[in-house]
């Protein structure tokens, strides 16, 4: 079984020769501090070892009440991905389920979603216009979703290093309009991108589901990482966070610190340069994770506690 250094180092060799604008998956904002920052803060946290045990550990998780494989699942990509595979979208679904775990999409799409066949999160921007947010809204509605949300971190839009991408135009969204979309629709709600204790806990009160998040590096230069906030605040709501995670010693570190779950970004994107590649760098992080959870003690992903790391 590759490695995911592995799989991502054949994966750029793969898409350079197909001319994919590595740059653009690649950066971060400005100067790329925030990039920076994500791993440094992974790499710090220490994990303890606590081997005297009989341990078989089980990955088995749940997600919005749905059980899942293991605490990891692809963060939401929008249509920048396509430059990598056409049909990438309805692959990330297929592959996703193939491993046991729950896809995520990200708005915009050039993809119908009424298309896909089998259940997603549709993650929407905070667009300027209402009307699209709920037109969105309806769409999901009709689809497969099996929740909806919004990314409040795209509110300036997406920038990498000077250049930001604007989606057609985004505002930030105060709590009483983001409690009105909320309120609009059947499905779970979920708010992704806060960065502050304040937010975690205001988007807490209207939403099933919270991702601590800076948007893997591409929205603000020097912005702390989800780590930090998560150690800060106590879990009202299904919590998740992503951006700059890679690795099951990555998840392991999220789980301790009192996550749910883990999104992955960028390791998707490589990994749909391969036939099954998305479910293969699935299964390698579970692998991982199931290992280390052996040598930390930990039978169950909902025992692991912040006892396992020293941060």
């Amino acid at each position: 079984m590759r490695s995911v250094d592995e799989i991502i180092g054949e994966a750029r060799e793969i898409l350079s020769r197909k001319g994919v604008n590595l740059s653009i998956l690649e950066g971060g904002t400005e100067r790329g501090l925030t990039i920076l920052r994500n791993r440094e803060v992974l790499d710090s946290i220490g994990i303890k070892m606590r081997v005297i045990g009989d341990i078989e550990p089980s990955l088995s998780s749940k997600f919005l009440g749905r059980k899942i494989s293991m605490p990891v699942m692809p963060a939401p990509l929008s249509g920048l991905v396509k430059s990598v595979d056409a049909r990438c979208f309805h692959r990330i679904i297929k592959e996703s389920w193939d491993a046991g775990v729950v896809p995520w999409i990200g708005y915009p799409i050039q993809d119908d979603v009424e298309s896909f066949e089998q259940p997603f999160v549709w993650i929407i921007k905070p667009m300027k216009d209402r009307d699209k947010i709920y037109q969105e809204i309806e769409r999901a509605e009709k689809s497969k979703a099996l929740a909806v949300g919004i990314d409040i971190d795209s509110a300036a839009g997406i920038k990498v290093g000077k250049s930001v991408i604007a989606y057609g135009g985004m505002k930030a969204l105060s709590k009483k309009e983001l409690e009105d979309i909320a309120s609009t629709t059947k499905l779970p709600f979920i708010v992704k991108g806060v960065l502050s204790e304040k937010d975690y806990y205001d988007a807490s009160s209207f939403s099933d589901a919270v991702v601590i998040s800076n948007h893997g590096g591409r929205v603000i230069d020097s912005a702390v990482s989800p780590l930090e906030i998560l150690a800060n605040v106590e879990k009202v709501v299904e919590t998740g966070v992503d951006s700059g995670f890679r690795y099951g010693s990555d998840v392991l570190k999220a789980l301790a610190l009192n996550a749910d779950f883990v999104l992955i970004g960028r390791p998707v994107v490589y990994a749909l340069a391969f036939e099954n590649g998305l479910k293969e760098i699935l299964e390698v992080i579970g692998e991982e994770l199931k290992r280390i959870m052996v040598l930390t003690g930990f039978k169950e992903v909902g025992e692991i506690n912040r006892e396992a790391v020293i941060f």
